[in-house]
């Protein structure tokens, strides 16, 4: 609108000027009607253009910057994908190998073992940027996650960026409800595992992946028993870029 006003503005004093210079140049009243009414209809022309202009010009640059229900579809959703299908995948390759040492009664099996634990390093140790001394409070420590604990990461923001509302919050959006019936299931799982208790240990494990499908399917991943899931995935997030930005 702002536009179509400048150049309306535009367009009027150039109009009145050149009909201004017509009248000069003939020294005729009796022309002002006929030249108003050329200036009038110029004035129209290009303001329409400019409206037009707008309209069809202007609108896929509004469209993009944007930030109503649709706009995840087009960029948080896309780069949520990026950013985690890669882990989300590396995460159900190896909890499906948990269950083939549950379905086996191997409570105890170190595959198990290495899922829960604090294996996959975070965080490397540094020095502080305020520390001048070589102590070990002027240095950061290494820090440990485990693959469950990065997978429950990884699934509860991919979800949460399939939200249609940026007011919904995260507790409300399916994708995370599903996300989290998921890691209640597996919290089942572990508590009958540290009670020896095979049969809850497989129950549980197979109410899991019931609950792990329905969100796989609801974030457009393949289900469990995909062959993308055969091997471990590529956790490399690749860059979008355009020109020099890249995300």
């Amino acid at each position: 609108m702002l536009t179509v006003v400048l150049v309306g503005a535009a367009v009027s004093g150039f109009s009145q000027s050149w009909a201004l210079q017509q009248l000069n140049h003939r020294g005729a009243v009796s022309s002002i009607p006929a030249i108003m009414s050329a200036a009038s209809s110029s004035r129209r022309a290009m303001i329409e253009g400019a409206a037009a202009l707008l309209l069809f010009g202007g609108a896929p640059l509004a469209a993009e910057a944007s930030g109503g229900a649709t706009a995840g579809k087009y960029t948080t959703i896309p780069i949520a994908k990026r950013r985690y299908y890669g882990r989300v995948k590396q995460g159900v390759f190896e909890y499906l190998a948990v269950g083939a040492a549950v379905k086996k009664g191997e409570l105890s099996s170190a595959t198990i073992d290495d899922f829960f634990a604090d294996t996959i390093l975070v965080s490397t140790a540094r020095q502080k940027r305020t520390c001048n001394g070589n102590d070990d409070a002027c240095t950061t420590k290494e820090k440990y996650s485990s693959r469950w604990e990065d997978m429950k990461l990884s699934m509860f923001l991919l979800g949460n960026a399939f939200r249609t509302d940026s007011g919904k919050p995260p507790e409300k959006v399916k994708q995370v409800k599903e996300a989290k019936a998921f890691f209640g299931q597996v919290d089942k799982l572990q508590k009958a595992r540290m009670k020896g208790d095979r049969k809850g240990t497989a129950l549980a494990y197979a109410a899991s992946i019931e609950a792990l499908e329905a969100f796989l399917n609801d974030v457009d991943l393949p289900p469990t028993f995909a062959p993308d899931y055969k091997e471990a995935a590529d956790q490399e997030v690749p860059s979008l870029c355009q020109g020099s930005f890249c995300i």
